[in-house]
């Protein structure tokens, strides 16, 4: 008699999120140059604006800078400085929008999840590894900046 293989379930959208978390992050401070948004220190995060808890703005580029340590944790995101910021680089009109879209209500699907992750996992950062060595993707080696 043989055995029945067990069929692996879908992910889950919770841990679908979770791994985008991972990629994001890693573009968004690769894209950054790992320096702090908020001061120009050396940063190690990915700090949001608008908290991740809000799904319409967790994964905009707009809303996500790199933050160090200091500002995104111990200063709560510094977002006094972040907003000055956010308006200096991007002005008034976007920063607004940003806030209004913060605003909406944002349910992810599966599909909406994994296209994201291949989006910011083939776009160079978020298939590197923390210690930025070079990965093989699709046959062709990616250039660390």
């Amino acid at each position: 008699m043989r055995k029945m293989r067990k069929q692996s379930k879908p992910k889950s959208v919770a841990k679908l999120k979770k791994e985008l978390d991972r990629v994001f992050s890693i573009f968004i401070r690769y894209r950054d140059n790992k320096i702090c948004f908020t001061c120009g220190k050396p940063g190690n995060q990915a700090g949001h604006f608008i908290s991740r808890s809000h799904n319409a703005t967790r994964y905009d580029e707009l809303n996500t800078h790199a933050q160090c340590v200091s500002c995104n944790i111990f200063k709560h995101g510094n977002h006094a400085e972040y907003a000055y910021r956010l308006i200096k680089k991007y002005g008034s009109k976007k920063f607004e929008e940003l806030i209004k879209k913060g605003r909406e209500i944002k349910q992810f699907r599966t599909a909406e999840v994994e296209a994201l992750i291949a989006k910011y996992d083939v776009e160079g950062y978020g298939g590197r590894t923390e210690e930025g060595t070079q990965l093989q993707q699709d046959s062709k080696t990616m250039q660390i900046l």
